[in-house]
Formats: C-alpha cells, sequence, structure tokens
C-alpha cells in the first residue's frame, strides 16, 4: 500500500516537473490562439471562433462596438461592478429554457415596437443592478439591434478579461494540490501565457491515476467552455502512450 501512495506521489512530482521543463503546445491550431496572448492578433484570434447570431452582428463588427459602449457607460455612470453583475446575469439567463420562452414571446410579438419590446425585456430582467443596462437595452431597440444582446454580452465577457490582462486556468490533478503547488503553477503559467495575472481553477479527477492537466484559453472564460489551449501531464495520458505505441489497447 505503501509502495503505491510513493507511486502515485512521484507521479505527481513528475508532472510538475514537467510542467516547469517542457515544451508547451497548443492542443488546437495555433490560429485558434486564446485569450492568453497579446495585442490585436489575440483580439482576432478569440474572436473569429465566436459565430455572429440572426441579428446580422459579427464580431468584427457591430458588436465590438456596442459592447464597448457599454462598457463606456459603465464607466462614465461609475457603474463598473454594477453593469458587469448584470451582464453575467443576463449571459446565464440565456441558459434558462423558461425565460427563454418567454423571450422569444416578447421578440416575436408582432403588435408591439421594437422599444416596446424592450421595455418588457428589462421587466423580464427582475436582477438588473445598474441604470445603465436598462437604458442600453433599450438603445438596442432604437438601432434595431435587440437580437444582438445575447453575442453582445459574450462580447462585454471577453473584452472585460482581455482588458483586465486575466487568463483562467483549469488545473485538473488527480490528488488535491496543495498550496505551494498550486502557487508554482500559476507562477510558471504567467510567464507561459503572457498576462499580468491568471486565475487557476482546481478540481480533482482520479481518472487520471496521478500528474495533472492543464487547460487555457477558453472562448468563454466566465464557464471555462472550449478551452483552445492544454497540455496533459497525467500518468493516464503516460500510459494509454506507451500501450499504443507497442500495441496495446488501452484498457484504462
Amino acid at each position: 500500500m505503501m509502495r503505491g501512495r510513493v507511486a502515485v506521489v512521484g507521479v505527481l512530482a513528475c508532472g510538475l516537473y514537467g510542467l516547469f521543463s517542457v515544451a508547451f503546445t497548443p492542443s488546437l491550431n495555433v490560429g485558434m490562439g486564446g485569450v492568453a496572448g497579446r495585442g490585436a492578433s489575440v483580439q482576432h484570434s478569440t474572436r473569429i471562433q465566436r459565430n455572429a447570431d440572426g441579428s446580422m452582428l459579427t464580431p468584427f463588427g457591430p458588436v465590438v462596438t456596442y459592447a464597448k459602449a457599454l462598457m463606456d457607460a459603465a464607466r462614465e455612470k461609475g457603474e463598473d461592478v454594477e453593469v458587469t453583475k448584470d451582464v453575467l446575469m443576463i449571459k446565464d439567463k440565456f441558459k434558462e429554457e423558461e425565460w427563454l420562452d418567454k423571450l422569444v414571446t416578447v421578440q416575436n410579438d408582432p403588435r408591439i415596437t421594437e422599444v416596446q419590446k424592450a421595455k418588457k425585456i428589462v421587466d423580464l430582467l427582475t436582477l438588473l443592478e445598474s441604470t445603465v443596462m436598462p437604458k442600453f437595452i433599450v438603445f438596442l431597440a432604437k438601432k434595431n439591434r435587440l437580437n444582438g444582446i445575447k453575442v453582445i454580452m459574450f462580447e462585454y465577457v471577453q473584452s472585460m478579461y482581455y482588458k483586465q490582462s486575466i487568463t483562467p486556468i483549469r488545473v485538473t490533478s488527480a490528488q488535491r494540490l496543495t498550496g505551494d503547488q498550486l502557487q508554482k503553477i500559476e507562477q510558471k503559467m504567467k510567464g507561459k501565457v503572457g498576462t499580468t495575472d491568471v486565475k487557476l481553477v482546481a478540481e480533482v479527477d482520479p481518472n487520471l491515476i496521478g500528474g495533472l492537466t492543464l487547460e487555457w484559453g477558453y472562448t468563454d472564460p466566465v464557464n471555462l467552455y472550449a478551452p483552445t489551449h492544454g497540455v496533459d501531464l497525467s500518468l493516464k495520458n503516460i500510459l494509454n502512450k506507451r500501450a499504443l505505441q507497442k500495441g496495446v489497447v488501452d484498457a484504462l
């Protein structure tokens, strides 16, 4: 039993060593680079992965302009925190089927104007904290862009993470990592992703057997959806590779 524990700890140590010594490689094409990069190329690579919705807004056109207008309005009113909370709340609302049904009913009502639809949508968003968001939604209605609310909120979050230079990173290990281990990973990843700060989200997955995996460059940094970069230093991955090299069917 003691020998088994020593083996697992040894694998974890090797995984951490590998983290600080091996070359990192993206899990997807380099052209799909995530929020971790710098400059215009980063904005291009993250936004190109997103699709426009039915509003005819594209990531390279009005959606960016409207998201920036919302940020500017929040800053001018001193409601940056409140608007950000509203944005995150609205993003979550688009995952609720009951709320979506109500939204569709409002948007498809031919008897009311776009501005009236906007006011009804504001009424559906009962937990808004800012004074800016209700006015912004009405503004979108006047510009005939109500269908773009979802993608504009998404763009706002992406821009927020980029401007604040924060890269969310999910680290999954076979055993719970210590504070010292997490700190070492955080410092290493700051140098790797090129941002001033990283946000580690630690998870435990015994199926990895030993070692750890890292994912970052998420197209949705709030919900940690669709990572564009990653590295697998788990014992399971090592054993799978060796099994393939020897022509053995993976049994793990």
